[in-house]
C-alpha cells in the first residue's frame, strides 16, 4: 500500500525533475543544443574511443531506436557525430563523437555544470546527496530488474 509520505515523495520527484530538466534544456538552447543533445554528447564523450553501439546508446538514453536514430542524424548533420559500421555485425552501427562534437560538448559543459550547481546542488547538502544517491540507486536497481 502506498503511504502518504511515498505519494508526497513521488509528486515532488516528478514535479522537480520536470522543472529542472525544462530549465536545463532552456539554458542549453542558448549554446545551440537541447538537453537530449547534451546527454548524447556526454555519453559518447565518456565512452571508450568516444563511441557506443546504437543499441547501447538507446538503452542509456531511454530512447526508442527510431527516436535515437533521429537524434543521432540531427547531430551528424551538425558534424558533431558520425555513424560507423560494426565490422563484426552487418546490422549494427556505432555513434561516434567527432572532434567538433567534443568541442561543442566541452563548451556547453562549462556553463551546464554551473547550471546544475545552481539548480540542483545549491539545494542539496552532502548528507542529502548521499541519501538521494542511495534512493536513486535502489530505484535504478528496481527498474533494471523489472524493465
Amino acid at each position: 500500500m502506498t503511504t502518504a509520505a511515498k505519494q508526497r515523495a513521488w509528486r515532488l520527484f516528478i514535479e522537480n525533475s520536470a522543472r529542472i530538466q525544462t530549465e536545463l534544456d532552456r539554458r542549453l538552447r542558448a549554446d545551440g543544443l537541447c538537453l537530449a543533445d547534451y546527454h548524447v554528447l556526454l555519453l559518447l564523450h565518456e565512452a571508450p574511443d568516444r563511441r557506443l553501439r546504437m543499441n547501447e546508446l538507446s538503452r542509456a538514453m531511454v530512447f526508442s531506436a527510431s527516436r535515437l536514430s533521429y537524434q543521432v542524424a540531427t547531430l551528424c548533420k551538425r558534424g558533431w557525430l558520425r555513424r560507423e559500421n560494426v565490422a563484426e555485425d552487418r546490422r549494427g552501427s556505432y555513434a561516434a563523437l567527432t572532434d567538433a562534437g567534443a568541442a561543442a560538448f566541452e563548451s556547453a559543459a562549462r556553463t551546464h555544470g554551473d547550471d546544475v550547481d545552481e539548480l540542483f546542488f545549491g539545494a542539496v547538502s552532502d548528507d542529502d546527496a548521499a541519501t538521494l544517491a542511495q534512493a536513486m540507486r535502489a530505484l535504478a536497481d528496481h527498474l533494471d530488474r523489472r524493465l
